[in-house]
């Protein structure tokens, strides 16, 4: 199947307030603007977000119920109870089980953890697992990333079992009647932050347990590396407390002291390199999760819990065999769900609803997400067993597949999930009129664009604005994430040197760019794209700019999301007749100079316009020289008066001593928005 065509969107251009942040904070306009698409559009909120540290991570006592639960494992450290950590076997719930069993043991609890099956106990609390918890000893219990909705389990066990709840997830209606329950979403609960992960319910938890022992003046920092792992594997928003804690985790992982991590890091190949939330999202989080998919997570809890570096780097290779493990199986159901694919006409397809015996249910979400990305189709793959069917869900933003798995629910035997990814339970006769009903609703509802996948722009972004000081600035954006993605621009009508492709089965396209500062372009994964583009054309590109560095040689590169043969030759030229930009106002300045030099100072507009294509073999129009001198009047360069009809009087100022900005001008803030107008209509 042929690369799926992406519509190109810009963000509204919000000018003044982007000129005015851009001048208060000291950062480029275009850097700004990109604040202002994230929701940042003022002065203190702007620097909040680049510069808050751990002064601005919150109270953990402002969580509801945090009192009852701090002492009630005091309690249990003091009278030597068995606490037992029950966390869950995604990244969120190990991480969270690893720094709560640390922080435990460190102020000398006697704590276990406990990590229920993916495959045979599914998620949460279950009765099996906590009869079992009870007959070895434990009287506390503290879940860490799920309970929320375990009601019946916690009042099975209330009598004989202190339950402690942290969680994230949004509660039911119903609570469970646990001794405390600390979620910043539920209702009551007057904590600022209500989008932290699983991970950092748990940290906060860890933080009130500490300033309880040293003090409350003590600002509980260790063990961020985890914390940071499991935020950014979770897909929670990287703004406010969450971005600082996975900001200041991401600085300790790097240079982390943690035997597991350490091991972690070595096998990732990420030794020696600063580790930022790509990755820990591509590289270490999937070795993490693997285990809990694969086989069982508690040798992720084990890795991150070990001070034995030995067993640390035992764990390590263990979680990187099974993480190619995981690659393998996912690329046999990938291939078997093609195979289905090839056999229906997937462009009438308004879902795709594909279903196998036995398929790992670990790993069909994974698949799901790949086929969503491939075709931008919502995508249902279905595990058969037993004359039952569990499937995992994935949509585009257009189509809110929680809400058609509601309408199709007499089919179901459960479901759950939210607009973009969910799951299901079906009774395997049933598969078919699911896939009948789920076509028939997206009709409904779909129209053709909602199936073209869109890149959102930040700015168009000329390529001499690009420099290492450019860079530096974009850099205090990151960590990148759900909720702060990575910004990306665009450019339009670039000349073409250079194209070849690269990498194994020529998978990614490089190219060179002539006349640019910036001429090292990167496509990967789009070496599809080399037929479409000719060095005899320009091209139109959506990138973001980094460092490349190899062979202990750096140098800034565009890594492109997207390239196209320019829409237009003509982008240019109407541009020009549009309004001027810097090179035009500075060619008519020119002009002028020589013209008064010579002592000629009675011209026309037309008169100027011959001058400037005889001297520099470009046209412009009269409307353009016109709003030319406008602006260099406006920077006090000249002054003009009307000698008769169409005939005007120039007077050259002395040439200023300091650089003037031309962003002075009125008129060229003006011609500026008038340029990025036309540009927006054209993305």
């Amino acid at each position: 199947m042929a690369r799926r065509q992406k519509a190109w969107k810009l963000f509204p251009v919000k000018h003044e307030l982007a000129l005015e942040l851009s001048q208060k904070l000291n950062i480029s306009e275009y850097i700004a603007q990109t604040l202002i698409n994230r929701g940042l559009t003022d002065e203190q909120k702007v620097s909040e977000f680049l510069h808050a540290g751990a002064d601005h991570i919150a109270n953990p006592y402002d969580l509801k119920d945090m009192r009852i639960a701090v002492a009630r494992i005091v309690k249990a450290i003091e009278n030597s109870e068995k606490i037992t950590v029950y966390g869950d076997y995604d990244v969120d719930g190990i991480t969270a089980c690893a720094t709560l069993y640390k922080t435990l043991t460190r102020i000398g609890a006697n704590v276990a953890f406990y990590i229920p099956d993916r495959q045979t106990e599914g998620y949460g609390l279950n009765i099996e697992a906590l009869d079992s918890l009870i007959k070895t000893g434990t009287k506390l219990l503290i879940t860490v990333d799920c309970g929320i909705s375990a009601v019946s389990e916690i009042k099975t066990v209330k009598e004989l079992l202190d339950v402690i709840i942290t969680d994230h997830h949004q509660p039911p209606p119903e609570l469970p009647s646990a001794l405390a329950i600390i979620n910043p979403k539920q209702s009551g609960c007057t904590y600022l932050e209500k989008n932290l992960a699983g991970v950092g319910v748990a940290f906060k938890l860890c933080q009130a347990l500490w300033q309880h022992y040293y003090g409350t003046e003590t600002i509980f920092l260790d063990y961020l590396d985890i914390v940071a792992i499991g935020t950014i594997a979770d897909i929670v928003p990287l703004t406010g407390e969450n971005r600082i804690l996975v900001k200041l985790g991401l600085e300790r992982l790097t240079k982390t002291e943690n035997p597991g991590l350490k091991a972690l890091i070595e096998v990732c190949g990420l030794h020696g390199k600063n580790i930022d939330s790509g990755n820990v999202g591509f590289a270490i989080a999937p070795r993490l999760n693997a285990v809990g998919r694969v086989s069982r997570a508690t040798a992720g809890v084990e890795l991150l819990i070990t001070n034995d570096p030995e067993y640390a780097q035992q764990l390590a290779s263990l979680l990187d065999e099974e993480n190619s493990a995981r690659q393998a199986i996912e690329k046999l159901i990938l291939a078997k769900a093609e195979e289905q694919l090839e056999k229906i006409d997937i462009n009438a397809a308004k879902v795709l609803v594909l279903s196998g015996e036995d398929w790992h249910s670990g790993v069909i979400g994974i698949v799901a997400s790949r086929l969503v990305d491939k075709y931008y189709k919502p995508v249902i793959m279905i595990s058969v067993r037993d004359g039952y069917g569990k499937g995992s869900c994935r949509s585009i933003p257009a189509f809110n597949i929680y809400e058609a798995l509601a309408a199709c629910s007499d089919l179901l035997t459960q479901f759950g999930g939210h607009r973009q990814a969910a799951g299901l339970t079906i009774p395997e006769q049933d598969i078919p009129l699911l896939r009948d009903r789920l076509n028939t609703l997206a009709a409904n509802t779909l129209s053709e664009a909602d199936y073209v996948p869109v890149l959102t722009i930040d700015s168009v972004l000329p390529l001499e604005s690009i420099c290492t000081a450019f860079v530096e600035q974009l850099a205090c954006l990151e960590p990148y994430g759900f909720g702060n993605p990575s910004p990306i621009f665009a450019c339009h009508d670039v000349p073409l040197r250079e194209k070849k492709l690269v990498g194994q089965q020529s998978r990614h396209l490089k190219l060179k760019l002539k006349n640019t500062g910036v001429s090292d372009v990167i496509a990967w994964n789009m070496g599809e794209l080399s037929d479409n583009l000719s060095c005899k054309d320009n091209i139109d590109l959506v990138f973001v700019p980094k460092y490349n560095e190899w062979q202990g040689q750096k140098n800034l590169q565009l890594s492109a999301h997207d390239v196209r043969r320019s829409l237009s030759r003509n982008i240019k030229k109407d541009l020009d007749d549009i309004a001027p930009d810097r090179k035009s106002v500075g060619l008519v300045y020119l002009t002028i100079k020589k013209l008064c030099q010579s002592g000629k100072t009675s011209v026309t507009l037309q008169y100027l316009a011959d001058k400037i294509f005889n001297g520099y073999n470009v046209v412009f129009s009269e409307n353009i020289i016109d709003m030319s001198l406008t602006i260099l009047e406006e920077l006090k360069l000249l002054t003009r008066g009307l000698k008769m009809q169409g005939v005007f009087e120039l007077h050259l100022a002395p040439t200023p001593q300091e650089k003037l900005d031309l962003t002075d001008s009125a008129t060229f803030q003006r011609s500026l928005k008038l340029r990025e107008n036309y540009l927006n209509q054209h993305i």
